[in-house]
């Protein structure tokens, strides 16, 4: 009975779909041969009853044997057994990809040498072992390769370490700056990736001279895009930079001029791996007044001023902020809510034709020509000094123009200044303008933007035709190139 239960011994090939099919065919043959002949005998008692029931059995076995066993191979390398597989070419393709990549990773083709054999079996279906297992295996077979962690940045190779417990505490300590109880995200702006993955041996990084490199840093210009409320001198200082270098590298900026979304260059410190981290935060903002503007024929164009004050409102903002190594990127207001109302500013607008000869607030060039010497300290005759206005080089004779309306109150011969001229634009400035070759407006006179009131020259104490210009307020001198177009 027992050749009913097990078909024997089976060949070492994969049984394909129509064996299994010829299997089955020959056991349910078998039990239906029981049957009928329990059937034909069942009178005469001819036949055991346990036959009948050991048919049934297998007429039971025949619907589950399919589902719970299958064909599979024992695979035994250099004498020690694996696992078992479904077919021969399963262990055969994780042997072809273990040799590629041990290559990849050595730079030669490389060749397993391990002595494979397969034994086939009738198994339970759980008994497949997982085909990572054979993967893992063989590569601790290959002396030449070990498993570490690859530290890549932005898909550079960076190095191998063995235990990657000191980077991660590094990158870790790159980012603690950044992060605050509002932070909901910060992150590396290049993928920085830590893999452990096999690599050949002795390639392992030196990790003092990567801790050297990723906390470097370099001087770079970058570009900030100006804010409400921001001011030039908190711009230079958040950059750790005077006005005057701001101003330097921007010169097409002016001081008298700072607008929202304005492109200032500025220059500043960029860490090797730069950091873009998101807070989340909550504030009050001010909301400006509303203004309304009334006509009064008793002042000039362009003069105003205040009747009523009125007053800012409050706003509850909510906002996600973007940084980018600590600078602000990008603000994404995501709520606002009013916490009390503005009250209307009143304002009286002069509407009264202004005199030709009064100052409108802006400056133009006296001459047109090239700046041969700035505002700031230099070298003159061999004697450091501060130079407190432009020299701007022209040929003698050239018309000299008032750059704003105003009044002169000096017209006059100076020692250094040569001939020279002052005017007043009453209103807390005054220009000078000096080395002439010829005056052409006295003292107490008003004069209008534009106005020729000299002749360029080498008065004074110069080394050759130029004028010299110079910007006051409130009697301190100031860097002229900010008051100019």
């Amino acid at each position: 009975m027992d050749e009913i239960l097990y078909p024997g011994p089976q060949p070492e090939e994969a049984v394909g779909a129509a064996e299994r099919r010829d299997w089955r065919e020959t056991l349910r043959a078998r039990a239906e041969d029981i049957l009928f002949r329990w059937d034909a005998g069942r009178e005469k008692r001819r036949l055991p009853a346990r036959a009948f029931l050991l048919a049934a059995l297998l007429v039971a076995v025949l619907t589950t044997v399919p589902t719970v066993y299958t064909r599979g191979y024992e695979v035994t390398v250099d004498g020690q057994a694996l696992g078992i597989v479904s077919q021969k070419s399963e262990f055969e393709n994780i042997v072809d990809r273990v040799e590629d990549r041990v290559g990849e990773i050595l730079g030669y083709d490389y060749d397993l040498t391990c002595d494979v054999s397969y034994k086939s079996r009738i198994v339970e279906r759980g008994e497949i072992s997982s085909l990572s297992g054979f993967e893992t295996y063989l590569f601790n077979q290959v002396d030449e390769v070990s498993k570490n962690y690859t530290f890549t940045i932005d898909g550079q190779n960076m190095g191998v370490l063995a235990d990657a417990t000191e980077l991660e505490a590094l990158l870790d300590e790159l980012k603690a700056p950044y992060r605050n109880a509002n932070t909901v995200s910060c992150e590396f702006t290049v993928p920085v990736r830590l893999d452990y993955s096999y690599t050949a041996n002795g390639d392992t990084a030196d990790m003092d001279a990567l801790r050297e490199l990723l906390t470097s840093n370099s001087v770079e210009a970058v570009t900030y895009t100006v804010r409400s409320g921001d001011t030039y001198s908190a711009i230079a200082r958040s950059h750790d930079m005077t006005v005057d270098e701001l101003m330097n590298i921007n010169p097409d900026a002016s001081l008298k001029s700072l607008m929202p979304d304005q492109v200032l260059t500025v220059r500043q410190n960029v860490p090797y791996l730069s950091v873009r981290s998101v807070d989340a935060v909550t504030y009050q903002e001010a909301i400006p007044a509303p203004v309304e503007y009334k006509e009064d024929d008793s002042m000039y164009q362009g003069d105003t001023k205040v009747l009523d004050p009125g007053e800012e409102g409050m706003a509850l903002v909510s906002a996600r902020i973007t940084y980018l190594n600590g600078i602000e990127e990008a603000r994404d207001i995501q709520t606002t809510r009013e916490l009390s109302a503005p009250k209307t500013k009143v304002v009286a607008k002069g509407t009264k034709e202004r005199p030709k000869t009064m100052a409108k607030g802006n400056f133009i060039w006296p001459v047109r020509g090239t700046i041969t010497s700035r505002y700031g300290w230099r070298t003159l005759f061999g004697v450091s000094n501060f130079h407190g206005g432009l020299d701007i080089a022209v040929r003698t004779g050239t018309s000299v123009k008032a750059a704003d309306g105003g009044k002169v109150i000096t017209s006059a011969w100076h020692s250094s200044y040569g001939y020279y001229i002052i005017i007043d634009h009453e209103n807390g400035k005054q220009t000078y303008y000096a080395h002439n070759s010829k005056l052409l407006v006295r003292v107490g006179e008003r004069v209008y933007q534009g106005q020729v009131i000299a002749k360029s020259g080498s008065t004074g104490n110069t080394t050759g035709p130029h004028c010299h210009f110079e910007v006051r307020v409130n009697g301190q001198r100031v860097n002229p190139r900010n008051y100019l177009p």
